[in-house]
Order: C-alpha cells, then structure tokens, then sequence
C-alpha cells in the first residue's frame, strides 16, 4: 500500500511551528512542489552555481517549496509533518 499524494491538492503543510496555507495559483493548483534540495549562488553574469547537494551529504536529497501570502518557502521533505487538502474548517481554525 502507499499513500498516494497530489501535490495539485495540498492546501496546508505541517511544520514544527504549526499549519502553513499554502496559496494556489491562477489554474487553480497548489504552489506546493517536490523537487532537488540544492543551495546555489549565482556568480559572474548571474550565472547559478552548485554549492551544496543535499543528498550528497546523506541527508534527504528532495526537498518541498511552496507560496505562502506571496512568501516562496523551502524545507527539507523531512521537515513535513503532515500535508492536508482541506482549509482546518472542520477543527474549528483555518490556516
């Protein structure tokens, strides 16, 4: 068995700090994404360079990042406590 999740659906992530909302774009898609957990600079004529892959170090390698009120966030998948599609409404909070 496997939990399956949209990324498309994701309203809200868990961290340590509480509930993040996540904002949805003008297709009606959640910001949040999975992807490479890479630091890069950039450099002479703005060209982006590799300082530090994650998974080289034998920490997670993938990371999430989404918008928040406009904020772009990133943190370590293993940063995330739990994702949600709904708005918290049915807890008695929102957000």
């Amino acid at each position: 068995m496997s939990l399956v999740i949209n990324v498309d659906k994701v309203k809200r992530v868990l961290l340590a700090d509480g509930w993040h909302k996540v904002d949805f774009n003008d297709k009606e898609k959640s910001t949040f994404d999975l992807s490479a957990y890479e630091f890069i600079a950039e450099r002479e004529y703005n060209s982006p360079v590799m300082l530090h892959r994650v998974g080289e170090s034998g920490v997670c390698p993938t990371g999430a990042s989404w918008l928040e009120n406009g904020e772009q966030f990133f943190c370590p998948l293993t940063g995330i406590l739990a994702v949600s599609y709904g708005d918290g409404s049915h807890h008695g909070f929102v957000g």
